[in-house]
C-alpha cells in the first residue's frame, strides 16, 4: 500500500506535459460526460457480423456519454498486430486504440510519440481507475512503463477457472456404474483407470473399445503430466515457480518429478493412457470425445475445460466431472495457480487525440461497476434484468438476460474492463442451461481446486526495458521447454526407461549441459528478483 501510496502522490509529477484544450466535460464519475456534442475517433478490429456503428451496445453508450464514435475497423481476416503496426508508422493516428497491448507495444508507441501518459488523467479525471488501483495495488507494476508513466486501461477476466487450468475430468455416470467414488489418490486413480478398461461400462457388448484416458498433443493443459504431476511435483508450463520468498525454483528435475513421471509411465504401461494422446491433434481428440452417451467410449481426459471440445448437442457437459487434485504419499495435494485471474493491457489514448479528457471519461467508465455489467450484459431493461434467485457468485439477486443475442454487445477483450466476480457470476443458477451455459460447469470445476492452488507468483505483465535479455530468455524457454517435454514423453512412452538411474541422471546432466544454472539466473534477472 506504501508503494501505491507514493504511486498515486506522484502520478502528476512524473507526466509528460500536456496541454489539453478541448471539449468540456462534467464531474468525473457522472453521465453524460460531455455537455456539447464531441466526436471520437476509434480504432478496433472487425468482429464477424457485428457493426460497431449500429450495435445497441453503440447507441446506448453514445446516448449515455454524449460522444458519437468514428470507427477505424480492421478487417476480422486481417493480422492485428500488423494492422496496429502500419497504423501507428502510417502517421494517420485514431482518437483511442481499443485492443490489447504488449510491452513491446507500449515501448514503441513510447518511442514514436503515439500513446500519451494517462497519469494526470487518473488523478484528475480517474474516477474508477484510481478505485482499480487502490483496490489491486499489484496492477501498479504491471500497467506503469519503465519511464514511469501509465499509457494504456487494463482488462482483467475474474474467471475464476483462468486461476489454475491443469484439471482433469471423469465421466461420472461410469463412475456409479462401477461403484467408484470419486477418486483421491495416484492409486485410486489408477485402479479406476482399470476398472474403465476391463469393464463394458459403456453396455455396448464390447469389452475393449473403452479409452480409460486420452488427450492430445499441443492442446491446452491436455498432457496428462499437468494433472497427474501433482501428487509427486507441482506442474506448470514453463517448469518453473517464483516462490514467496522471491526465488526461482524449477521443477523438472527434482526426485518428486522423477516419481510422476514413474507413475505416469506406468499407466501408460498398463494401457489406461491411450497412445493417440502423444500423437493426435484436437479434431481427432473430438472424434473420440463426441459419441453419443450409447457410444461413450472416454473415461477420464486432461483438459483446462472439457466442454470446450465437447459439443453439447451429442455429448452431456455435465456428465464430465473435474476431478480433485489427487493426494501423494508424502502429502502433496496441489495446483498451481494465478491470483485473481489474468491481466492484459488494453486500450490507449493517442497523441492525436484532441480531447483525451473525454476519450479517458469514456474509457473510465468501463471500469465502473455500471460499465462492467454494462460490458457484460448490455443494457438494464432492454438486455437483462434483476430477478429473485440464487446466482453463482452467492447472491439473491440475479442477472437474467432478456435477449440472448450477445452480439448486441461488442466483443469482450475489445474495451477495457475491470472485472468483478460478484457482476461476472451474477447470472441466475438455471439447471435447465447447465449442458449449454459453461458457468456452472467452470464455477463448480473450480471449486474443486481452490483449496489446494499454490501461487506460482509469475505476472501477467512484465516490463523489462532490456531486449537482449528478454530475447535471452525467449531463445532458452524454448530450448528448455523442447528438451524437457520431449525427455518426458520418452520417459512416460518407454523410449527412455525412468527406473533406470542412468539414463534419469544423462537426462538431468542434459539440463545441466543446456545452461540451466544461466537460466536460472537470466529468469531471475527479467523479472527483476
Amino acid at each position: 500500500m506504501k508503494k501505491l501510496a507514493l504511486f498515486l502522490a506522484v502520478l502528476m509529477a512524473l507526466t509528460c506535459s500536456f496541454a489539453y484544450a478541448g471539449a468540456a466535460v462534467t464531474e468525473p464519475g457522472t453521465l453524460p460526460i460531455v455537455t456539447e456534442p464531441v466526436t471520437i475517433k476509434v480504432w478496433a478490429q472487425e468482429t464477424v457480423g457485428r457493426d460497431f456503428y449500429t450495435l445497441p451496445m453503440t447507441k446506448n453508450l453514445e446516448k449515455m456519454t454524449g460522444i458519437t464514435l468514428d470507427w477505424h475497423i480492421i478487417g476480422a481476416a486481417e493480422n492485428g498486430t500488423t494492422a496496429f503496426n502500419l497504423s501507428i508508422a502510417g502517421g494517420d493516428l485514431p482518437d483511442v486504440y481499443l485492443r490489447g497491448f504488449s510491452t513491446s507495444d507500449v515501448a514503441d508507441c513510447i518511442e514514436g510519440n503515439i500513446l500519451i501518459p494517462l497519469n494526470d488523467l487518473i488523478e484528475t479525471q480517474g474516477v474508477y481507475y484510481k478505485q482499480a488501483l487502490e483496490e489491486q495495488p499489484q496492477y501498479v507494476d504491471m500497467l506503469t512503463a519503465p519511464d514511469g508513466n501509465i499509457y494504456t486501461f487494463m482488462y482483467t477476466d475474474t474467471g475464476v477457472h483462468k486461476d489454475s487450468e491443469y484439471k482433469m475430468w471423469v465421466k461420472t455416470s461410469w463412475l456409479e456404474k462401477l461403484g467408484k467414488a470419486m477418486p483421491t489418490t495416484p492409486a485410486e486413480f489408477k485402479d479406476l483407470l482399470v476398472a474403465i478398461k476391463e469393464n463394458d461400462v459403456n453396455g455396448n457388448g464390447d469389452a475393449t473399445d473403452e479409452i480409460p484416458m486420452v488427450g492430445y498433443y499441443n492442446g491446452r493443459k491436455t498432457d496428462p503430466i499437468c494433472f497427474l504431476m501433482n501428487p509427486f511435483e507441482l506442474y506448470r508450463e514453463n517448469y518453473y515457480v517464483i516462490t514467496d520468498d522471491k526465488e526461482v525454483r524449477f521443477l523438472a528435475n527434482t526426485d518428486g518429478w522423477r516419481d510422476g513421471l514413474k507413475y505416469i509411465a506406468d499407466l501408460y504401461a498398463e494401457g489406461l493412457i491411450a497412445e493417440e494422446t502423444y500423437v493426435q491433434d484436437g479434431t481427432q481428440f473430438k472424434s473420440l470425445l463426441n459419441k453419443s452417451e450409447e457410444e461413450a467410449i472416454v473415461g477420464t481426459a486432461p483438459c483446462w475445460y472439457l466442454g470446450a471440445e465437447m459439443d453439447s448437442k451429442v455429448v452431456d457437459w455435465t456428465d464430465y466431472q473435474a476431478v480433485p487434485p489427487l493426494k501423494g504419499d508424502t502429502g502433496l495435494q496441489q495446483s498451481a495457480a494465478r491470483k485473481g485471474g489474468n491481466f492484459q493491457l488494453n486500450g490507449g489514448i493517442t497523441t492525436a487525440c484532441e480531447n483525451p479528457e473525454v476519450a479517458f471519461r469514456m474509457m473510465d467508465y468501463f471500469l465502473s461497476e455500471e460499465g462492467t455489467y454494462f460490458g457484460h450484459y448490455g443494457v438494464e431493461g432492454e438486455n437483462w434484468e434483476w430477478v429473485e434467485g440464487e446466482n453463482y457468485a452467492g447472491g439473491a439477486q440475479s442477472v437474467k438476460r432478456i435477449t440472448t443475442d450477445l452480439e448486441t454487445l461488442w466483443n469482450s477483450g475489445t474495451f477495457p474492463r475491470y472485472d468483478r466476480a460478484y457482476v461476472r457470476y451474477a447470472p441466475l443458477k438455471d439447471e435447465a442451461v447447465y449442458n449449454t451455459d459453461n458457468t456452472w460447469i467452470l464455477t463448480s470445476s473450480a471449486a474443486v481446486y481452490e483449496p489446494y492452488y499454490v501461487w506460482h507468483n509469475i505476472p501477467d505483465i512484465v516490463w523489462c526495458a532490456d531486449d537482449d535479455l528478454k530475447l535471452e530468455l525467449a531463445d532458452m524457454q524454448t530450448l528448455f521447454n523442447d528438451y524437457i517435454l520431449t525427455s518426458c514423453t520418452q520417459f512416460v512412452m518407454g523410449d527412455l526407461d525412468i527406473n533406470d538411474d542412468a539414463q534419469w541422471e544423462e537426462y538431468v546432466a542434459g539440463l545441466e549441459d543446456l545452461g540451466l544454472a544461466d537460466y536460472l539466473e537470466v529468469i531471475a534477472a527479467y523479472y527483476a528478483l
